[in-house]
């Protein structure tokens, strides 16, 4: 194309981008790119704005992390080391018995959805390189974009200078809505209680689908279930979705990404394939782990799962608990999608969205009762009800926020959501996302009895969780109710507010309390995803996991 070329067909030397801006090359449609000479131009159009500014400053953040992580690394003594191996070998035996393959689960991603929408009631658009979103952000690109660098969450004003001929089209959510329900139709009939990731995206559980065509002597693999089921989409939609076949939910979606676009791929339920499908996987490939987890894990030598494993010692002795277990998951190819059905009790519901920027407030309101209509259609296709509600926000200096107030009753109604988010949006300023989530989470059978809703998070969800300031400066007591009756209410018994986010922080101080509380705990979780037991050499007064064992032990 004019003015500018396939940049996977030119190279340059190394740049010194900023680790938090580099381009992921691990997703569909982005093998093979000169990756240097793309972070070179991405940095270089950024350089000055606001986005790089907040870029630089997760950056500088994330690089302390790192040298404190190398720091404590370098004090470690073989005795720690031996120890370390040995709890995590005694961990990897515990997890081997809980592995489960009697499984069939199945991811299908809908195939650069957004985008895939707009080029079907566009034909034009087909063999252009186009984006969805704004200047602003996009939400999603197409493939002759993707080998350009041009990606999701990338401003447009920086995918221009990748693409000068991009085509940009704004967002249409309703319509992508509206889409994704006809998908989700054809879900539910291989599994009713699908769980849905996104609106492009969802896990299927079809083992019980498959046990029933054989008892009606209709017996087809789970490969055969799963073409029939891209081709109903197809009819459908006329978009085309990708699907991986695996043992549990973590392996089933790297394998969705395998064949993209239009295709599909089967790993086996055998130890011995899942164990040579994930030993030189690249770690950004497992959902969860992210840019600054890869960068954190990187230091350390750490860049395939089977590196995971060879350094389980370091993790263990460096990362919190919920981290080594999960990365030690990962190594294994164990996931927590499966018999246990874990990953279906969740811990909240949510609906988010990105846009231009505008501070005007009918609009911002307009988007919010879209978000609290979709999320309502979720929690009642979950059977669902929720007490809590968090808006989540982001400004156009990309500051993320988040508000949280606590309904009288138990709901799904998305008029009652809607105004109770509402009242968290905040007054001038200018948005870019906006989020809602319920959480505190019951089914209509066990309304009366809010506990339980507040079931054992799964790995998951525990994923990089730390242990927050404000959690160890406060544990209540074991015994304080998880909830109040209503009877509690109208005697005036105060409030009592559940953290949404560490879910362990109570308080009774009301909702001012409860948001400044959030905001520091979401902060913590999004900039140092590990328990912060990793030190700086000169940080005497903190103690690394093992050596306070060790002080334990000799006392």
């Amino acid at each position: 194309m004019a003015g500018n070329s396939d940049v996977s067909t030119e190279k340059c030397g190394p740049t010194e981008s900023l680790g938090v801006m580099k381009l992921n090359d691990h997703k569909a449609g982005m093998q093979g790119l000169d990756t240097a000479k793309i972070n070179q131009i991405i940095e270089e159009a950024s350089k000055g704005s606001q986005f790089y500014q907040h870029k630089q400053k997760n950056q500088e953040r994330i690089n302390a992390k790192i040298a404190n992580l190398k720091a404590s690394c370098a004090k470690l003594t073989e005795e720690q080391k031996k120890l370390g191996r040995f709890k995590m070998d005694n961990l990897a035996g515990k997890l081997e018995l809980m592995r489960d393959l009697s499984r069939t689960i199945v991811h299908v991603d809908m195939d650069a959805f957004y985008a895939a929408v707009e080029i079907r009631d566009c034909p034009e658009l087909k063999t252009k390189p186009m984006a969805v979103g704004s200047s602003a952000m996009l939400t999603t690109s197409n493939y002759h974009a993707r080998r350009f660098g041009v990606r999701a969450a990338m401003p447009g004003f920086i995918a221009k200078k990748l693409c000068p001929e991009l085509v940009i089209v704004p967002t249409n959510f309703p319509k992508y809505t509206e889409v994704s329900r006809q998908v989700q139709k054809v879900f539910a009939d291989y599994d009713p209680e699908f769980s849905a990731a996104s609106l492009d995206e969802a896990y299927l559980d079809i083992t019980d689908f498959l046990v029933a065509r054989k008892d009606a002597g209709a017996e087809m693999t789970a490969a055969e279930a799963v073409e029939e089921m891209r081709a109903k989409i197809l009819e459908s939609t006329q978009l085309t979705a990708s699907a991986g076949i695996a043992p549990n939910g973590m392996l089933a979606k790297v394998c969705s990404d395998k064949n993209k676009p239009n295709g599909q791929f089967v790993l086996e339920n055998t130890r011995e394939a899942v164990m040579e499908f994930i030993k030189d996987l690249p770690i950004r490939k497992i959902s969860g782990i992210g840019n600054v987890t890869e960068q954190l894990l990187g230091a350390l030598g750490v860049s395939t799962c089977r590196d995971l494993w060879d350094k389980r010692e370091l993790l263990y002795l460096l990362f919190s608990e919920s981290s080594y277990d999960y990365f030690l998951r990962v190594a294994l190819g164990i996931g927590s999608f499966g018999g246990d059905g874990s990953e279906r009790e969740r811990k909240s519901v949510s609906c988010e969205t990105t846009f231009r920027s505008t501070s005007d407030h009918e609009e911002l309101c307009d988007i919010i009762r879209q978000l609290s209509a979709d999320l309502a259609r979720d929690l009642e296709r979950l059977g669902l009800t929720g007490r809590s509600v968090t808006l989540k926000y982001k400004t156009d200096k990309f500051d993320v926020k988040t508000r949280i107030t606590q309904l009288m009753s138990q709901t799904r109604d998305g008029a009652v959501i809607a105004k109770a988010a509402q009242s968290l949006l905040p007054v001038g300023l200018h948005l870019r996302l906006l989020g809602v989530r319920m959480s505190q989470l019951t089914s209509p059978a066990e309304t009366g009895n809010n506990s339980a809703g507040r079931k054992q998070r799964t790995l998951d969800e525990l994923l990089l969780a730390v242990e927050c300031p404000a959690r160890k400066k406060r544990k209540l007591d074991a015994q304080v109710s998880n909830s109040l009756t209503e009877a509690d209410l109208t005697r005036g018994a105060p409030l009592l507010f559940t953290c949404p986010v560490c879910h362990s922080w109570r308080t009774s101080d009301g909702e001012v309390a409860l948001n400044s509380h959030v905001d520091e705990c979401l902060n913590q979780q999004v900039l140092y995803p590990e328990q912060q037991s990793t030190t700086s050499a000169g940080c005497s007064s903190s103690q690394s996991k093992l050596d306070r064992y060790v002080i334990r032990r000799a006392k």
